[in-house]
């Protein structure tokens, strides 16, 4: 009979150490990709996520429920991504304004008062404006992650995993990115670096092709597939004519287009559009890239951003023909962390590789 009170007290001592552990966390101070000391207040409960980088990073650590509000550019760009949920979010914004009324609102209780909980998710060039104009609110949290950086990515997401508690998810994408990039470098490693151009946005002007010189994530990842980068500026995102394009005598073409409000292609003539313009223009028929035919067109999202070691994957494959990397299975277990299945029906890469 004295057996039962005592069980029933250790639990309840148990369950008391634990939620003053909980509390001891907090405050809990962070420094962010501004240079900022971040002090979060109190456990977080609903979050506002100012893009899409931000919104896939929170869905990555399993907290897409605590999403209270996002800006229009993930609606526009990535709602297949998250089609089962984003009706419930507060539209606060652009990319570039945001109404910092909206926010303050959805920071609100029942009874009308601002509590502590509310996490704002900016880029890091965007945090001091934002903290600045929600000052007047108070309690409101603001943290500056880019989250598509794959210099910072890592660090990133630690910080990110420790504010919202989600440590080990953190640990474990990271792992898994280092991984797929460790394959990525071991297969290309020793190989001669072809010439590679690659092309963003849509079919435009010759005169003025918009690509990627150093500074720009793409360069960075034209080097870790094991490629060399023909347009050898130092300007991220240069604009350059075709005539200049022509005489670096690429082995590999890469177009990037602009952005889908879908998950790949659902049919291949668009893909199959933009790689015969490239075909098709002047002096075209001399490059390298186009005798071997080796012009090629890659979903813009496995490029940047939170899966961007997919794109790494594709790109190796593209540069390195001859290696054995399996993106699709890459990106079959990216999409496998936040919840969604591979579309097998949907293109990603043309032509096939």
């Amino acid at each position: 009979m004295n057996k039962i009170p005592l069980i029933l007290f250790l639990t309840l001592v148990a369950c008391l150490t634990s939620g003053m552990a909980n509390d001891a966390d907090y405050p809990l101070t962070v420094t962010d990709s501004a240079g900022r000391i971040v002090t979060i207040e109190a456990p977080v409960e609903k979050i506002v996520v100012l893009n899409s980088d931000a919104a896939e990073a929170v869905s990555i650590l399993g907290e897409t429920d605590k999403i209270v509000g996002t800006t229009d550019s993930v609606p526009k760009y990535k709602a297949y991504y998250f089609s089962d949920v984003m009706d419930s979010w507060e539209i606060v914004g652009t990319w570039k304004e945001f109404n910092y009324e909206k926010i303050a609102d959805l920071a609100r209780d029942g009874d009308g008062k601002i509590e502590p909980g509310m996490l704002v998710i900016s880029y890091a060039n965007k945090a001091a404006e934002v903290e600045e104009n929600l000052g007047p609110f108070k309690k409101i949290d603001v943290v500056g992650l880019d989250l598509y950086n794959a210099d910072t990515l890592e660090e990133e997401m630690t910080t990110l995993g420790e504010i919202l508690n989600r440590e080990a998810e953190a640990e474990d994408y990271n792992d898994w990115v280092s991984e797929k990039k460790a394959d990525v470098v071991d297969a290309v490693s020793g190989q001669e670096r072809p010439g590679v151009y690659v092309e963003g946005g849509s079919i435009g002007d010759l005169g003025a092709l918009w690509t990627y010189g150093r500074g720009s994530a793409l360069n960075d990842m034209i080097d870790l597939a094991g490629g060399e980068n023909v347009i050898d500026v130092d300007e991220a995102n240069p604009k350059v004519d075709w005539e200049s394009v022509l005489a670096e005598m690429p082995e590999v073409i890469i177009k990037v287009p602009a952005a889908i409000n879908q998950l790949g292609w659902s049919n291949t003539t668009e893909m199959e559009a933009l790689v015969e313009d490239i075909e098709c223009r002047p002096g075209a028929d001399a490059v390298p890239a186009m005798e071997d035919g080796r012009v090629y067109v890659i979903f813009r999202d496995t490029t940047l951003g939170m899966d961007a070691v997919v794109g790494l994957t594709y790109w190796a494959e593209m540069i390195h023909p001859e290696t054995d990397l399996n993106p699709v299975e890459v990106y079959r277990e990216y999409l496998g962390m936040r919840g969604l299945d591979y579309p097998e029906e949907n293109f990603f890469v043309r032509p096939e590789i």
